[in-house]
């Protein structure tokens, strides 16, 4: 309020404090002192209500009942009727006021209410997407190890191979894209992670899957899931959420006796007739395809969840297989047979890195076409 209109109605109050009461003046005082039109919109229900044959009665319920319909209609939101409500309690427009002030509130609770559903939905997708992450090894490797395994004409030219099996094609032919030699087609997959460490932060690693073909004149006779640098170390890391160090001997044979118990049910749930065999692991050669500088596309999706329309195998295996990154570097030293099984004229051998191994250090599993190596029976475990 300017100085001059409050100090003029000082000396009106003071004039005219000698014909009111003194709980008449100070509720008028109220009013003309007040700090903006909020407060005296308030101070003007509290006099007129406290003092209907009040001095200055007719003068402030004129006014009151002139601001009533602008204030109502003023009103843009919720805090604004129930500024209404609060001056004009039984005003002309309190019962359209409390409708449309319980309409609001009921949308600002359906809001509220779906506001927090796709919130649930946003943590459940979240929290399912870290689960589908923390597992991608193990679906991985359950993923490849059925298809592989429900390959049928081994022996034959690769084309053959892919066209009398469906799932087979489908899945090799999806991303990432297998990179081809005459020799092999591989495809690289890897997912990045990170492991929590008591008293740091935490340890980047990387888990690599190589998927190869090795053919023999054009025929496929063996089939390769690799995991370089101690790979079943990187896979028990990610889906256990714990480091291992593999320089200790403890702590590694753990972690392979972690993946044995997680391969070899499998096979034998697939190949249920299968003979436990006697075998030394020879070395796995490094692969002459390299891998990509940068994952191709697909890279680190989780094998069989989505797919193209196949690859035409038989027209794949060209290419000079000489970019991206050398996996190879380091020498052959022979890895550690955990486990052979055979089923007719295929072989599966599990097998584990050698601690001595300076190289790529691969674990993982191959299946092999050997067929004069059938054995008349099944051994016993």
């Amino acid at each position: 309020m300017p100085l001059r209109f409050l100090a003029a109605a000082l000396l009106l109050l003071g004039a005219c404090a000698s014909f009111a009461s003194k709980a008449d003046y100070r509720a008028y005082r109220a009013v003309a002192l007040a700090e903006d039109d909020r407060a005296r919109t308030l101070a003007t229900r509290d006099y007129v209500t406290a003092h209907p044959e009040g001095r200055w009665f007719t003068e402030l319920n004129a006014e009151r009942d002139a601001a009533e319909r602008p204030l109502f209609e003023g009103a843009g939101d919720a805090s604004d009727l129930r500024f209404y409500l609060e001056a004009y309690p039984e005003g002309r427009y309190a019962s359209q006021a409390r409708t449309r002030l319980s309409a609001l509130s009921s949308v600002a609770e359906s809001r509220s209410s779906e506001d927090q559903t796709r919130r649930g939905v946003l943590a459940s997708r979240a929290a399912e997407a870290a689960e589908a992450r923390r597992l991608w090894g193990s679906r991985a490797v359950s993923y490849w190890t059925r298809i592989l395994l429900g390959v049928e004409r081994w022996g034959s030219p690769l084309g053959e191979v892919a066209a009398g099996n469906e799932d087979f094609d489908e899945a090799f032919g999806s991303p990432p894209r297998p990179r081809c030699a005459p020799a092999e087609c591989i495809k690289f997959y890897q997912l990045d992670y990170a492991v929590p460490v008591p008293g740091r932060s935490r340890l980047d690693r990387t888990l690599r899957i190589l998927l190869r073909l090795r053919l023999t004149e054009g025929r496929l006779t063996r089939a390769e899931m690799l995991m370089p640098s101690f790979g079943f170390s990187r896979w028990y890391e990610l889906e256990r959420r714990e480091p291992v160090y593999d320089e200790d001997p403890v702590q590694r044979n753990e972690v392979t006796e972690w993946a044995l118990a997680r391969i070899v049910p499998l096979v034998r749930s697939l190949v249920p007739g299968a003979a436990t065999i006697d075998v030394v692991a020879e070395p796995v050669d490094p692969p002459s395809v390299r891998a990509p500088n940068q994952p191709d596309e697909g890279a680190g999706a989780i094998p069989g969840g989505s797919s193209d329309d196949g690859l035409d195998l038989d027209e794949s295996v060209t290419g000079s297989g000489d970019e991206g990154v050398d996996l190879s570097a380091g020498s052959m030293v022979l890895p550690l047979a955990l486990q052979g099984l055979q089923a007719g004229d295929v072989r599966v051998v599990v097998f584990a890195a050698s601690p001595d191994d300076e190289g790529p250090r691969y674990d993982g599993l191959f299946i092999e076409y050997r067929p004069d190596e059938n054995p008349a029976a099944p051994a016993e475990d």
